[in-house]
């Protein structure tokens, strides 16, 4: 029998950096105590792998009584199993390439890796957090300050009924929340350069200061999206927070309310216009370049760089609005082409015969590439 774990470290290395993605090579490094000190994040990040080929991975809605987790893998264009049995019977969110684990039976909070199942348990319990909140989906955003595979100084942060809560695992076993007094329900938040930024269904951008709880005070740094801006028959769907390239961005999915179902209809994307004397007409970006957004309810949104052998298309939005898959509507997800602003939804045929006829409690869920 080979001796695997004797080869040497420069053969190693070179096998490594053959790995075709992130998934792949999160399992190389399991194959040995040898194999596992060369597949490190400081030999990713510097192989030809490299981040631009990261592969965003697509968690599909779970079957009641289903064991395993189905997931579409955008590079190989097919569906494949995923070894999530930590996610049974939790509600579960994802930021940053890790995933959030709600319990449903004692409201147990948890974060999980995907691919390599790191575990890091949080403290319990979360203020006002009530079982309730679990059965129609009010925890509606978790949010990293930082990835944990990185440093062990980080936030975690969740929203829900107006409220964040939030927590510095390993440094206080508490968790904090701040009331977020603001016109209308927040659709989304991210931590952009030390700070938490929040937006509403309006196009409002606000900013919490939760360095200091008691003090922590909420204000608008961006003006409500001026309706007029959209045209006479559209309206505003949900509105998401994403930074990309070093930019804070909001971008606006809007829907013709006579349309049935109300899906997505078109994007539009803007710098957060900071009370700099600009406008929102001003900050308008219509063009990513090379980079693609990922947008998800249940997910914190990010932005990736595509290359020709990365499985998606640059300059694109790839959206997902729906809050869980259902029977009684279409599933409102697809991706929105900046060139030419159309809509194609080649997720549909693939995913609805899949589903048809059968009862789920999740939602399609992005995950961003983490190490």
């Amino acid at each position: 029998m080979a001796d695997w774990a004797g080869l040497p470290r420069e053969l190693i290395l070179s096998l490594a950096e053959r790995m075709g993605s992130l998934e792949e090579f999160i399992v190389f490094g399991a194959v040995c105590k040898s194999w596992r000190s060369v597949a490190t994040k400081e030999n990713y990040f510097t192989c030809e792998l490299g981040p631009k080929h990261q592969v965003p991975l697509l968690i599909l809605p779970q079957e009641k009584g289903a064991a395993t987790r189905k997931c579409y893998n955008l590079k190989k264009r097919k569906i494949c199993q995923l070894n999530l049995s930590e996610l049974e019977d939790k509600l579960f969110l994802s930021s940053l390439g890790w995933l959030l684990t709600v319990s449903k039976k004692d409201l147990k909070f948890c974060l999980i890796h995907p691919l390599n199942h790191a575990r890091i348990e949080l403290p319990c319990p979360v203020p006002n957090m009530a079982p309730s909140l679990l059965s129609n989906f009010s925890i509606r955003k978790f949010v990293l300050s930082t990835s944990p595979s990185w440093t062990s100084n980080f936030i975690v942060m969740v929203y829900q009924s107006q409220t964040v809560s939030f927590c510095r695992p390993g440094h206080s076993e508490h968790w904090i929340s701040v009331c977020l007094h603001t016109p209308g329900i927040l659709n989304d938040l991210t931590y952009y350069e030390g700070q938490l930024y929040a937006v509403n269904y309006y196009g409002h951008v606000f900013i919490c200061d939760i360095e200091d709880p008691k003090q922590a005070e909420v204000r608008i740094v961006a003006p409500q999206f001026p309706k007029e801006y959209l045209g006479p028959m559209m309206q505003i769907k949900v509105a998401y927070l994403v930074e990309s390239a070093r930019d804070l961005l909001v971008v606006l999915c809007f829907f013709n309310p006579k349309t049935k179902f109300h899906a997505t209809t078109g994007c539009r994307v803007f710098k957060v216009p900071f009370s700099d004397g600009s406008s929102w007409l001003d900050s308008e970006v219509k063009n990513l370049g090379n980079r693609s957004l990922f947008l998800c309810r249940n997910a914190s949104s990010f932005s990736v760089e595509a290359s020709d052998c990365s499985g998606w298309k640059p300059n694109c939005i790839y959206f997902m609005n729906n809050k869980r898959a259902s029977l009684r509507v279409d599933m409102d997800m697809g991706i929105f082409n900046m060139d030419d602003g159309q809509i194609e939804r080649p997720f549909d045929n693939s995913f609805n015969i899949c589903y048809k006829g059968r009862n789920y409690e999740t939602s399609h869920l992005w995950i961003e590439p983490s190490f």
